[in-house]
């Protein structure tokens, strides 16, 4: 019974997803954001951290968990997240 208030104007449009980016002969894709952090006692490597794909951002695979490890190279990305979120479980600082 409920209709959308604004009709969609672009319904022929389709937005790509990102291609990804080969380093090292494997594919990776962009991570727009972390959006969250746990900790999973069943794995060697406990922390996990949920990342949005860019250019996923509004689909139903927009996000996955991760392993800390696999996420070597989006620093910035994870002292941001902690900076917003200071109670979600982190690494351990390296002393």
């Amino acid at each position: 019974m409920l209709e959308s208030a604004i009709s969609n104007i672009f319904s022929e449009r389709i937005q790509l997803a990102s291609t990804p980016v080969i380093v090292d002969g494997e594919p990776k894709y962009e991570i727009s954001q972390i959006v969250d952090s746990e900790i999973d006692y069943q794995r060697a490597c406990k922390l996990l951290f949920k990342v949005i794909w860019l250019g996923y951002e509004d689909t139903r695979d927009k996000s996955k968990w991760f392993l800390t490890s696999k996420l070597t190279y989006t620093t910035d990305l994870v002292s941001n997240f902690h900076i917003a979120y200071p109670a979600k479980p982190s690494p351990l600082p390296l002393s």
